[in-house]
């Protein structure tokens, strides 16, 4: 081995095996690095990396109760503490697909399989040593946040023919990404991609032309890199970004799923499936994702208080329109709001909102009495707060209020929610979500342009584009009826052109969420009945033909 300074450097194992850290330990030090440290588990190894820095940290993925590897690795690459940049060996014995490709999210340096010979763990300190001791000054400048310095010792690298040409290229190209400098970093990509197709470079090549906004560049380019590897995830998550940029709420969902159909271990784009799915109103998808990420969640430093309310809330409104869907999750979401203080700290309106969402799962539960409990225990905590703060809360009270049949107290609640906040605009939006017919400017005025933009759609006989655009308004108005009944018409028209299950499901679902919030007083309950009665003959019309 040649001489790397080893005897300088400070290395952490991290294995719950006192053994296998017995092991390791010998290796290192026959190896010549001069101090190791020794962690049974992921939180104690967090507290290590707290205190001091380390040079390389080996740490096996499978650390028994607690946190895995992939969470050291994920907590030490997204938090700030003094070893976020160390060498990181994930060590492990499982060879899951799964467990490797959620593994990578995180890049560590290395990934080795057990049982690890002293020959392999040398021929893979010493690449990575190598090549960190040669880009040593870069990543001092890069720390030091002198970003041009950085970007000219690396030009310097390359022109010098450094064996790390490479890794000099890529840091290159996301420290002109980072400084906006987009032509100089599509020049670094492409003059790489001219001498050999690196999957980073056209990763690269993608960032660039997003940043430039050339949406149709960044497609082009990532069919190419799916074609190439369809494991790449980082190209799933750019495609999420255009998505996203496109505001194709549709296919953030279809791109999200995939990647969670391969790397499912994954918390944070579970989480996003989640999310898009609700938005996208196909709550069996998004109660499935929220399961898992709360799943996912536990010891994770990405696991968040808000995803284990929209589970308990996605699992609600999926039992609004079925009830055997639903069912099985019940339990599991009671369970998760009972944990939320425990599991995110104890605050007075954690614990009414933790409350209200348990009365509604225990009311989808048919457990009326603990329903009733919960909702009394929850509103002597609140009180009659006039605290914003607690808005919140409070809407979701008017919820809770109205699923236990307690319909009077909820309009009251919502009245006087309405006069407190009268002139308030940004908190009527949030109240519009309650309602039938937006109160802010801001949801009146987009509610005349997608009805106007919806409307031209449909007549002029684009029935999916005239239905999208409805169902872009109910993600932020799922309780205004005139919106939801629009989108159930143009429905209507596409299932008569050609009858789909998919569509005619989507139907049915909106009736049923539809049914439970529109009165016979309702100035639009005609119109409701009369599409009804259209939409069920149409399903009658399609089951005949298919019986002769």
């Amino acid at each position: 081995m040649a001489d790397l300074g080893y005897y300088k450097m400070h290395a952490l194992i991290v294995d719950d095996f006192e053994n296998f850290r017995g092991t390791l330990y010998k290796m290192l030090m026959d190896l010549g690095i001069g101090n190791a440290d020794s962690a049974a588990s992921g939180e104690e190894a967090l507290r290590f990396c707290k205190a001091r820095s380390y040079d390389i940290i080996l740490c096996d993925n499978n650390l028994g109760k607690g946190k895995s590897g992939q969470q050291v690795l994920e907590e030490l690459r997204s938090t700030d503490n003094p070893c976020s940049d160390s060498l990181f060996i994930l060590v492990s014995a499982e060879n899951s697909k799964g467990t490797i490709m959620a593994a990578y999210d995180y890049e560590p340096d290395a990934y080795l399989a057990k049982p690890i010979t002293p020959k392999a763990l040398d021929q893979r300190l010493s690449r990575l040593i190598e090549q960190r001791v040669e880009l040593k000054a870069v990543h001092a400048a890069q720390k030091s946040g002198d970003d041009q310095l950085a970007i000219t010792l690396c030009k310097e690298l390359v022109a010098s023919g450094s064996r790390y040409a490479n890794a000099c290229q890529k840091l290159l190209g996301q420290l002109y990404l980072k400084k906006n400098n987009l032509t100089a970093a599509e020049a670094v990509y492409r003059a790489v991609l001219d001498n050999r197709e690196l999957e980073w470079a056209q990763l690269g090549m993608v960032k660039t032309k997003l940043a430039q906004n050339d949406l149709l560049g960044a497609q082009q380019w990532l069919e190419n890199i799916l074609q190439a590897n369809p494991l790449c995830m980082k190209a799933y998550d750019l495609q999420a970004d255009l998505y996203k940029l496109q505001n194709d709420s549709e296919g953030l969902q279809n791109v999200l799923q995939k990647a969670t159909d391969i790397s499912p271990l994954s918390i944070l784009r579970q989480q996003a499936l989640g999310g898009v799915a609700q938005q996208n109103n196909d709550l069996v998808t998004a109660a499935n994702a929220l399961k898992r990420a709360v799943k996912l969640g536990e010891n994770s430093c990405f696991d968040k208080a808000e995803v284990h309310s929209l589970f308990a809330q996605t699992t609600i409104d999926l039992f609004s329109i079925d009830k055997e869907l639903a069912k099985p999750l019940i339990r599991e979401a009671i369970a998760c709001v009972n944990n939320l203080e425990d599991n995110f700290g104890k605050t007075n309106l954690r614990k009414v909102e933790s409350l209200l969402l348990e009365s509604q799962l225990q009311v989808c539960a048919g457990d009326q009495r603990r329903a009733q409990d919960a909702l009394a225990s929850a509103q002597s905590s609140l009180g009659d707060t006039k605290d914003e703060d607690a808005l919140s809360v409070q809407i979701e009270l008017v919820r809770t209020l109205r699923l236990i049949g307690k319909s009077d107290d909820a309009q009251r609640l919502l009245g006087d929610l309405l006069h407190r906040y009268a002139g308030n605009e940004e908190q009527l939006q949030r109240l519009d979500v309650l309602l039938d017919e937006p109160r802010s400017e801001k949801n009146k005025l987009m509610v005349a342009e997608i009805n106007k933009k919806g409307i031209a759609f449909y007549n002029a006989k684009d029935f999916t584009a005239a239905a999208d655009a409805f169902k872009t308004a109910l993600q932020k108005l799922p309780n205004h009826i005139g919106l939801r009944l629009n989108y159930v018409q143009a429905m209507i028209d596409k299932l008569k052109t050609r009858f789909e299950a998919s569509v005619s499901e989507k139907i049915q679902q909106t009736f049923t969420k539809t049914s439970a919030i529109i009165s016979q007083q309702h100035p639009q309950f005609q119109r409701y009945r009369q599409l009804n009665d259209v939409y069920n003959s149409l399903v009658r019309a399609y089951e005949k033909d298919k019986r002769g």
